[in-house]
């Protein structure tokens, strides 16, 4: 399981892994930090893997450029593409943030500098 939203979330997806499950907690979108008991996790065997995308560019680079070579050249060639719900002037940000708030778009939500 993957637990993007930490706080209240992580102890409630904890509770959905069955014996020898994984909970893999790669962000913090809450705000507020998961919590969870260490009896939870050795009396059933489940494991909590940590990941960060920014701790690992920091520490070891070049353990993301493989797969940052093969998403640009899936972009290049056109086999991947990324759409664009709107794209806003810098003066209407408060605008673009209300979209995003309103979680009702496809795509990239862009501010033009």
């Amino acid at each position: 399981m993957f637990d993007s939203v930490a706080g209240n979330v992580t102890s409630k997806s904890l509770e959905c892994l069955a014996l020898y499950g994984t909970l893999v907690q790669f962000g913090n979108s809450s705000g507020k930090a998961g919590v969870f008991k260490t009896s939870d996790v050795h009396s059933s065997c489940r494991n909590i893997k940590g990941f960060s995308l920014g701790t690992t560019r920091k520490h070891n680079p070049g353990r993301l450029a493989p797969a940052a070579e093969k998403v640009l050249e899936l972009f290049n060639s056109k086999q991947l593409t990324l759409p664009i719900a709107q794209v806003f002037n810098l003066k209407d940000a408060a605008k673009a943030h209300k979209l995003v708030e309103s979680r009702n778009y496809k795509g990239k939500v862009l501010i033009k500098m």
